[in-house]
């Protein structure tokens, strides 16, 4: 009865939803990526005949990407023959995807959650385990699988206090829904409780760890994206202030604290990466009215003259590499409600990483690098400016910092092989 009633409202809202999809896009000029595939349609040949395991492998966008492709990575070394489906909502996150693992696995988008679509896409997938990466619930899909027999597991699960009120809000049907996926493999025992008190079977939950110590970990020691300050087209001598997928309101924060670097250090450089590229332009906008010139990455020409000042990274997937060259970093998505991203990224090098007092999607982890010493919390741009002065003023106090960083991140490492061993725990028993 609930799964009807989930479905009776999934309908109603697609009358509203899909006519004002459509207005929208021919507005913009443009479709909707993967449209076709988002109603369960695939191009002729994308659906390759196997005798071997296959596996679906789901993540909403590009955190939740990054993180599942050291598993899939892992998955297709130790199993060769295994056929390997990825699925992504975002379209950012479709072309991380493609990006690092579409030579090994076929990238596609994520089905609406219709049982006449997703029915038809599972038909054709006719996957032998269906893995989510951190927390997407589909209840459509969840239940389809469950009555065709093919398991499902979470990776890297994660609830966070804001996402805990909202689905408590439908405990009716998270409680059912949940009982749907064989094995919830959690970061934290706060994320076990709260699945548990959203209704999963204790016997199903566990906590395994978060990827992302061990991919910071394996990005650190990645060789296929290596930057120096050369290859950026930045002097040697050039103090570097890195500000990473930032958000509307977080680049006039950045640009203050650049400014009151520059009246110490008048040859610093600033790389500024939004995190959604069609901002990209409203960014450029900005840095005009301010009076400040710049480069767009893809413009620096291999062997000009390196000079100081400000590079727009108008590239994907290449910031995780690029935070290498920072001498420090703030990381954005936390001076406004978003939540945080990824500071252990910067951290993986041994870089101090500031960020703002929103960081509920990471919780953990901002707090590993807080109680070590190498995560500083600031308000706004001047006291990120004031808290980064202060610390690179201080040699002894900055190498202390840089040998913390890496030690927090070796004492979290081994999620990601626990995370594997469950997933071949199904596919391979």
């Amino acid at each position: 009865m609930i799964f009807h009633l989930y479905s009776f409202i999934l309908y109603v809202l697609a009358v509203f939803y899909f006519p004002y999809m459509a207005v929208r896009l021919a507005l913009k000029g443009r479709t909707r990526a993967g449209i076709g595939q988002r109603l369960g349609f695939f191009d002729k040949g994308f659906i390759k005949p196997h005798s071997g395991k296959t596996v679906w492998v789901h993540a909403v966008s590009v955190g939740e990407t990054l993180a599942a492709v050291p598993v899939v990575k892992a998955l297709k070394e130790r199993h060769p023959d295994l056929m390997i489906y990825f699925s992504t909502v975002t379209e950012t996150g479709n072309n991380v995807a493609r990006e690092n693992i579409g030579g090994i696995a076929s990238i596609f988008f994520f089905p609406f959650d219709f049982r006449c679509v997703v029915g038809r896409v599972v038909s054709l997938l006719r996957p032998g385990l269906f893995v989510v990466v951190e927390t997407e619930i589909w209840p459509n899909l969840l239940g389809t699988l469950h009555d065709k027999n093919i398991p499902a597991v979470m990776i890297n699960g994660r609830i966070s206090e804001r996402s805990f009120r909202g689905y408590s809000k439908f405990i009716f049907l998270m409680s059912r829904v949940l009982q749907l996926i064989s094995d919830l493999g959690m970061q934290t025992e706060q994320d076990a409780a709260r699945i548990k008190a959203l209704g999963a079977p204790g016997g199903s939950v566990r906590v395994l760890g978060n990827i992302k110590f061990d991919q910071a970990s394996r990005s650190t020691s990645n060789g296929s994206k290596s930057f120096t300050k050369s290859s950026l087209g930045i002097p040697e001598d050039s103090l570097v202030f890195i500000a990473g997928s930032t958000h509307e309101g977080e680049e006039k924060e950045a640009l203050i604290a650049y400014r009151k670097i520059l009246e110490k250090y008048p040859a610093a450089s600033m790389i500024l990466a939004p995190r959604h590229p069609e901002r990209l332009p409203r960014v450029e906008a900005l840095l005009r009215d301010n009076g400040l010139g710049f480069r767009r990455k893809t413009m620096i020409k291999p062997g000009e003259p390196p000079r100081a000042g400000i590079i727009l990274l108008d590239t994907m997937g290449e910031l995780a590499a690029i935070y290498r060259v920072a001498d420090f970093s703030f990381v954005g998505g936390s001076l406004v409600p978003v939540g945080g991203h990824n500071v252990l990224e910067p951290a993986s090098f041994g870089k101090p990483v500031f960020f703002g007092p929103h960081m509920h999607n990471f919780a953990e982890i901002s707090t590993v690098l807080r109680e070590c010493g190498a995560g500083i919390i600031v308000r706004d741009g001047l006291e990120l400016a004031d808290e980064a002065l202060r610390l690179i003023s201080d040699p002894k106090r900055l190498a202390a910092v840089s040998e913390a960083a890496k030690a927090a991140l070796a004492r979290n490492r081994g999620a990601l092989d626990r995370y594997v061993q469950l997933i071949e725990k199904y596919l391979y028993p």
